[in-house]
């Protein structure tokens, strides 16, 4: 994605577009409302704002087949359209290892400025629509907004932990898995909850139901557990500033973790 964001980069410049430093350029408001995460079963589109314009990641897994591929795009937005429009775009199907199950990645389908091949991405009626300018990949599809939680979260003041990964691989698994410990692991009692949970744009919260584990310490210095076989609920939401909100007794903010992101 780096090669990608330098095409864009060139291509600003030569267009005469480009401003006398990356810190002069600012988010369009118009393009806010796309930087999050799309899925459709199978597919996830991720957006992000960046100094030179949005990176666009897009990845289609056939489990069925073993294949996938992976779409990058740089793009910029355009207030006419109301959409991102890509200014590079860059294709790499790939395979799964039949002993590891590990991505086995092939050459470039295509990489390169977008000249008359250009891709959009535009909001219709809530759902992200991809009007891919190659091979029309998006044919069909509508991408949902599932908010951007996917990755670990924590607060360690409040020794909390929640880790988000997003299950939608197809429509039997459309949502998150929610890990959330409370109390450290090293601690004499903690608690590891497992939920599954979906997201409602309309609200900006992720809503997620599971059961507890309990850890406790023993005399031999190993742990007990135990589970009480009651369903709990778990209520999360971005208020903005960066940070989640774990909606538990007086809010709970927990910050991203680069280095635990399970992705």
């Amino acid at each position: 994605m780096k090669k990608a964001l330098c095409l864009l980069l060139a291509a600003t410049m030569l267009l005469g577009t480009g401003c006398a430093a990356a810190g002069e350029v600012s988010q369009p408001d118009g393009g806010k409302k796309f930087e999050r995460d799309w899925a459709v079963p199978g597919g996830l589109v991720e957006i992000y704002f960046e100094e030179e314009g949005y990176r666009v990641a897009v990845t289609m897994d056939d489990l069925a087949n073993q294949t996938g591929a992976q779409y990058e795009y740089s793009c910029h937005y355009s207030a006419e359209k109301d959409a991102l429009v890509s200014v590079a775009s860059t294709r790499t199907d790939y395979t799964y290892a039949p002993d590891t199950g590990d991505k086995v990645f092939l050459a470039p389908a295509y990489e390169g400025l977008d000249e008359e091949q250009v891709t959009e991405f535009a909001i219709d009626s809530g759902f992200l629509i991809w009007k891919d300018g190659h091979d029309d990949a998006g044919a069909g599809l509508k991408f949902t907004d599932i908010g951007r939680f996917r990755g670990t979260w924590r607060n360690e003041a409040e020794q909390v932990e929640a880790t988000f990964l997003w299950d939608g691989l197809d429509a039997d698994t459309w949502w998150y898995t929610v890990h959330i410990q409370r109390g450290k692991s090293d601690a004499n009692q903690f608690a590891r909850y497992l939920m599954t949970g979906n997201y409602d744009p309309a609200t900006n919260k992720l809503t997620a139901e599971g059961t507890v584990t309990v850890f406790t310490k023993n005399a031999s210095g190993g742990y007990d557990t135990r589970e009480d076989g009651e369903q709990y609920d778990a209520v999360f939401s971005m208020p903005g500033s960066g940070k989640l909100l774990y909606e538990t007794a007086n809010g709970i903010e927990l910050e991203y973790d680069l280095m635990g992101d399970p992705t």
